[in-house]
């Protein structure tokens, strides 16, 4: 793993390139010929690994976390709709073109949409199952972790989802991962047009974005809205108290 994490994904493995990892691992071949009877068998397994990995490379934990923290440094801000609006434009800002960075520039990412890509080109299999059971797995997982995560965060800076989407947000969290993980695709062919800053007026002042951000900006504008009901002061106290980072769950979207 360690070495398709760093490569990519290929077609195959070379005998020198299996050699330098049996050399590496100090194991022979006959060693791997008693787990691997067939270079199919190894590759379908490698498939495998690669898909289930892949629910603890997607949701980029020290983006969640520092989310939290930064909040927290922002609360006289959630006193005014401006100052919200001000926030969750900083938030969605930052975090998305970290989270583009840290997640899309990774040999895991690569790998597993490389994987997602051509899984259904491969031939009709017991092992091809297991993969696109392992990849669907991985992608619930991913959804679930980041639906809790929104469900906290934007009621927090007092915004909700809006009300034509009967409260759920895995529309708007697989829409927001779409954008990240798209432009990490389309940056492989025209990194200048995906890298490019981009510079975009915003309370009569101009300042830098990356493309990555202002189209996470536009998924979220599309999603949520200003929360009428919204309580700053409970925010607040939450916030100056010491909030779990850990989301709470979809069942207790108030809970924190």
């Amino acid at each position: 793993m360690s070495h398709i994490e760093t490569t990519g994904l290929t077609v195959g493995i070379d005998d020198a390139v299996l050699d330098a990892l049996l050399l590496e691992a100090g194991a022979t071949r006959s060693e791997l010929d008693d787990i691997w009877p067939t270079y199919h068998q190894m590759l379908d397994d490698v498939f495998l690994t690669v898909a289930e990995k892949a629910r603890d490379d997607r949701a980029d934990t020290e983006t969640l976390l520092s989310t939290w923290q930064y909040l927290s440094s922002r609360t006289d801000d959630l006193l005014s709709s401006n100052g919200r609006r001000q926030v969750l434009v900083d938030v969605i800002r930052t975090a998305a073109e970290y989270n583009f960075g840290a997640v899309t520039a990774t040999g895991a990412w690569r790998t597993y949409a490389g994987l997602s890509a051509t899984i259904l080109s491969f031939p009709e299999a017991e092992s091809r199952q297991r993969t696109l059971d392992a990849l669907r797995a991985s992608e619930m997982s991913f959804v679930e972790t980041m639906e809790m995560f929104y469900r906290n965060v934007l009621p927090t800076v007092g915004y909700r989802l809006k009300p034509h989407f009967g409260g759920d947000w895995q529309p708007f969290v697989v829409a927001a991962a779409s954008v990240i993980e798209g432009l990490g695709l389309i940056r492989a062919s025209v990194p200048s047009l995906v890298e490019r800053p981009l510079e975009i007026p915003f309370n009569d002042v101009v300042e830098p974005w990356s493309l990555a951000s202002l189209a996470f900006m536009g998924v979220v504008d599309a999603f949520v809205e200003p929360d009428p009901d919204y309580e700053p002061h409970e925010a607040i106290a939450r916030l100056s108290g010491g909030v779990d980072v850990t989301p709470s769950s979809a069942e207790d979207p108030q809970a924190y």
